[in-house]
């Protein structure tokens, strides 16, 4: 199967699923602001503190939008790398299935 042309963000995208670094990154990102967030609403519980409680609730909804407006930037991208192996894999195909099998 040949390789696709990718554009340089599908180029881009595709070497950070291969990276192992960018997932720890990512991970990263995702644990600090949940640790951040229970340790404030832990606070705001243990002294009975509703607007402390109220707003790790907001930072953790503040970050779950980012994190859906970030997805939805590069969703589309994903969306035609798959496409574009879908594509080649099925020329692929297509070019076995014409060729004559040998006797």
């Amino acid at each position: 199967m040949s390789l696709p042309d990718f554009t340089d963000d599908e180029k881009y995208l595709i070497q950070c699923a291969k990276s192992t670094t960018a997932t720890v990154q990512t991970n990263s990102y995702m644990w600090g602001y949940l640790v951040g967030t229970a340790v404030l609403a832990g606070f705001g519980a243990y002294h009975d503190n509703t607007p402390m409680m109220m707003s790790a609730f907001i930072v953790v909804c503040g970050f779950r939008i980012y994190e859906e407006i970030f997805q939805a930037k590069w969703l589309p991208l994903w969306r035609s790398i798959i496409a574009k192996y879908e594509s080649a894999a099925h020329d692929e195909f297509d070019q076995k299935e014409s060729e004559p099998t040998p006797r």
